[in-house]
């Protein structure tokens, strides 16, 4: 019997990085972005960037590195504090700075059906199979939980890819992650960017503004070049 796309994916050298590196960036963007930086996640980071060099070497990527291996040991819990407390000042409350939900954020700001965004993104992770472990009633639309749904299928994919899965499992990921970033993503994360450089100082919360600006753009095209490539 004739079996079809049974062969491994053969990504291309450059991709190769882009593969090992995304779903990592994703992670970083998501745990800094779901909750008040503790200081063991600000230290985790920081030694995870020093050893692995993953970050991106882009304008935000430098500058979110610069801070986080520049901290001075002497001020490192004063400086986590002040981190923890903006990320308060920023996303949470009433009185919050900046709207860190899709739902809420293009519907102020686009006229857009909340209701029908937030059902959208509950049925692309039914369908993908994703399941949250909410801890405290996070919603489905929440910057933190988009990122961390396409950091899921970013290492579902490379683990695929590396351990010479079907190819259509691959290229089935790889559309769904396309869609969610042209769909949803892309639709507002780099506005809310946007607004969190010009209403922060800290340098942590402007570098990870910076990188998901750059970042999710250049998923994007890279994701539509992988899947030319291997389809």
């Amino acid at each position: 019997m004739t079996m079809l796309f049974k062969e491994p994916v053969q990504a291309m050298p450059e991709h190769n990085d882009w593969l090992e590196r995304r779903g990592w960036v994703y992670e970083l963007l998501m745990d800094f972005l779901s909750r008040p930086p503790r200081m063991s996640l600000i230290a985790q980071w920081r030694q995870r960037a020093e050893l692995t060099h993953r970050i991106p070497n882009s304008r935000g990527g430098k500058r979110l590195k610069s801070y986080l291996e520049g901290i001075p040991e002497r001020h490192f819990r004063s400086a986590c504090h002040q981190e923890a407390e903006e990320y308060r000042r920023l996303f949470l409350g009433d009185q919050s700075m900046l709207i860190p939900c899709e739902g809420i954020f293009r519907a102020k700001r686009d006229g857009a059906n909340a209701a029908a965004c937030i059902s959208h993104i509950r049925s692309m992770y039914a369908d993908s199979g994703v399941v949250f472990n909410k801890l405290t009633g996070e919603r489905d639309d929440h910057i933190a939980m988009e990122l961390e749904f396409m950091a899921v299928l970013a290492e579902g994919m490379r683990s695929k890819a590396d351990l010479s899965h079907m190819r259509h499992s691959c290229l089935e990921m790889a559309d769904t992650q396309i869609r969610f970033l042209e769909v949803h993503l892309l639709k507002w994360a780099p506005r809310l960017a946007e607004e969190l450089i010009r209403t922060t100082k800290s340098p942590l919360y402007s570098g990870l503004a910076e990188l998901l600006r750059e970042f999710l753009a250049d998923d994007l095209a890279q994701l539509r070049q992988w899947r030319a490539h291997i389809s």
